[in-house]
Order: C-alpha cells, then structure tokens, then sequence
C-alpha cells in the first residue's frame, strides 16, 4: 500500500481571462507566494522535500507526509492568505487590474511517492478527490461571492482531511470556522462531503446600492416625462370646472 500523504491543490480564480501577458507574471507568482507562505509558516524544509511537486499553468500540487496535516490547515493557509495580501502592490504595480485570488482545496489518502524515480506519483483516488473539491461550484462561488480585496483564499478539505486535522483536534482552529459545502460533479457520477474556511471572509460589495438610487431617479425622471401635459388656458378664457357634491 503507497504511504499516507496529504495533498494541497491551488488554482488561480480567473487565469484562462487574463492577457496573455499578465498570464506569465501570475504564472511564476502561484509558485512564489506558496514557497513564501512555507518559509512564514516555519516550514521551508518540508517545501523543500515535499513529494511531486507539479506547477498546473494557473495553479499548483504537492503533497507532505500525513502528520503535517494539520500544519497545511493551519498556519499555512492563514500564512498563504497574508502573503497575497503583500503581494498585490507589486502585481498592481504591472497593471492596476491585475490581481492574484486563489482557491485551495486540502486532502488525504494513500498515494505512490517514489521521490520521482517512478511514473506515477501522486496518482489515486485522494489526487482525484482533492482536484475535484478545488473544481467545486461552492468553492468557487465562494471567492466569487466576497469582496475581491478582502478575501484572496478560500480553502476547501475533503471529508476525510477535516475528520482527522479539525475534528480529532490537531489544529488551532475550530470545527465552528468551517462550512459543510457539497461537491458534486454530476457528469463523473461523484459527490461528496466537503468543508470550507475562508480566512479572511467578507461580501461582495454591492453597487446595486447606488445603482438603485439612480435606477429609481431615472424612473421618477421617465414618469414626469410621460405624464401628460397639462394645457393652460388662454388669457381671457373662462373655464367650466365640475364641482363634487360633498
């Protein structure tokens, strides 16, 4: 049976939309501002060995062993959301439109990990199993839903990560800061449990706000022009009124 690893996946919220240009600058960042959270997190050695690693194009894998679990939930996740946060100044500074939000989706189980002397690492049912929390419509309905400048990361973690790090007690967050999403992928037949933290959570501001104000001004607007004129008589007319009995 291949050993126990844990599996973290990122993606980045809207790549295949950004120029072509901006693509190569976001690509090489993915990369960077995980390497960065690691280090901040105190583990900068298990970056370094971590098992197949594979860089996607608008995203990234790797996998640990399993007792470090709990640290891929916690700090890395909080670390990897402040190191986006001191990251858009400079992505800014390319092009005020460009920005850097990721999903995160965390998972476990047995997988082959040969150290890259095999094909095939990284391959089985738990990869399978956290790709598609990452592709999950409530994970990314998540990020979609929040204000882009406050909330950067939303992680998701399979039935079984979130059983043994959150429930069995070996991270320092609460059961309470996780939401019970469902993953569903009706066209592969799966679905599934999984359960969503969000570090810095926010809502979506809304301009329909203000864009109701104007919408009812200009309707105001539209009905005084539409309501008919009132024709004055001409000076010198004298003009019959009915009076109601009261």
């Amino acid at each position: 049976m291949p050993p126990q690893r844990a599996v973290l996946a990122l993606d980045a919220e809207g790549f295949s939309r950004t120029p072509s240009r901006h693509q190569g600058i976001l690509n090489t960042t993915v990369r960077d501002v995980l390497a960065e959270a690691f280090d901040r997190a105190g583990l900068a050695d298990l970056w370094r060995d971590c098992s197949f690693p594979q860089h996607t194009g608008d995203g990234y894998v790797v996998g640990v062993p399993s007792e470090y679990l709990p640290l891929l939930v916690h700090p890395l996740m909080d670390e990897l959301d402040g190191v986006l946060t001191d990251t858009q100044p400079h992505l800014a500074f390319e092009d005020r439109a460009l920005w850097l939000r990721m999903r995160a989706a965390i998972g476990l189980g047995p997988l082959p990990d040969s150290g890259g002397v095999r094909p095939g690492d990284g391959v089985g049912s738990a990869m399978t199993e956290t790709h598609r929390l990452l592709d999950a419509a409530p994970l990314k309905a998540a990020l979609a839903d929040s204000d882009p400048e406050i909330t950067l990361l939303v992680v998701g973690l399979t039935a079984r990560a979130h059983e043994d790090a959150v429930l069995g007690g070996y991270t320092a967050l609460s059961p309470r800061a996780f939401r019970d999403i469902e993953v569903s992928h009706p066209a592969k037949g799966y679905r599934a449990t999984g359960h969503l933290y969000v570090p810095r959570p926010s809502v979506r501001p809304r301009a329909a706000a203000s864009g109701n104000a104007a919408h009812e001004g200009d309707a105001t607007g539209a009905a005084e022009v539409a309501r008919p004129a009132v024709r004055r008589p001409d000076p010198g007319t004298v003009v019959f009124e009915a009076v109601r009995d009261v």
